[in-house]
């Protein structure tokens, strides 16, 4: 089975999350976390994973919820100025320490739909150059994800609860985004056109979710996701 479940105590519930994450070799924007219980001097999570989202998604709620990035990641609402400063202050003394000379805009985006629903609060990185945008974006966004979950586990020790914080630089998120859908419909004329599937380069979990999104309402091709790993592909094919 590719879905993968470990359960951790620790000391905290970040002490616990960073162990599991740990074991299963994912980032934490890669996988279901969950609070099973939790004292004033320790904290038991479950974390599950799994190379192609669909099958976890199956199992903790429909791809198509709006709701599935706040049952993934247990988080609260963010706009609270107090969250909002420290969050700022947080990643600015990170930068600091890595010799990165920037400014910090927060961005608070409103919830749509119920009250239930969270806030999202992006701290756009300004005011550095090209080459130390593409460092700290790192391969396929691998740095810039680190970086961010390492924001959110010092947020979660200040404050005590998981705060929905996303980092960007040179607009990177919305250009890699936009970037892989166009991708996804050219490939799914290709298929269109030849009848034959198609296979896309390998990507990570949350580069493949994108694609899968992109072409789930297309009523001539569908996407599945292939290999092991590393080399896990998208694998797009005409619907008969």
């Amino acid at each position: 089975m590719a879905l993968q479940k470990v359960e951790v105590r620790a000391a905290s519930v970040a002490e616990a999350v960073a162990q599991a994450l740990a074991q299963l070799g994912k980032d934490e924007d890669e996988a279901l976390i969950e609070v099973l219980a939790q004292t004033a001097d320790s904290a038991l999570v479950r974390v599950s994973v799994d190379d192609d989202e669909d099958e976890l998604l199956a199992e903790y709620g429909d791809e198509d919820d709006e709701e599935q990035p706040k049952r993934r990641r247990r988080r609260v609402a963010s706009t609270d100025e107090q969250t909002v400063a420290l969050a700022r202050q947080l990643l600015e003394a990170l930068l600091t320490r890595m010799n990165i000379d920037a400014f910090v805009t927060p961005v608070v985006q409103k919830a749509k739909g119920s009250d239930d629903e969270e806030d999202t609060l992006t701290l756009h990185i300004e005011g550095v150059d090209e080459e130390t945008t593409g460092l700290m974006i790192g391969r396929r966004g691998e740095t810039l994800r680190s970086l961010q979950y390492l924001l959110n586990v010092l947020i979660h020790r200040q404050t005590g609860r998981w705060s929905q914080v996303v980092i960007d630089i040179g607009q990177y998120r919305q250009r890699r985004q936009d970037s892989l859908e166009g991708l996804a419909l050219r490939m799914a004329e290709r298929v269109r056109q030849s009848g034959r599937p198609m296979p896309l380069e390998p990507m990570s979990s949350f580069e493949r979710r994108i694609i899968h999104m992109a072409l789930r309402d297309d009523p001539s091709v569908y996407t599945e996701s292939a290999g092991e790993g590393e080399h896990r592909k998208i694998v797009i094919y005409p619907k008969r």
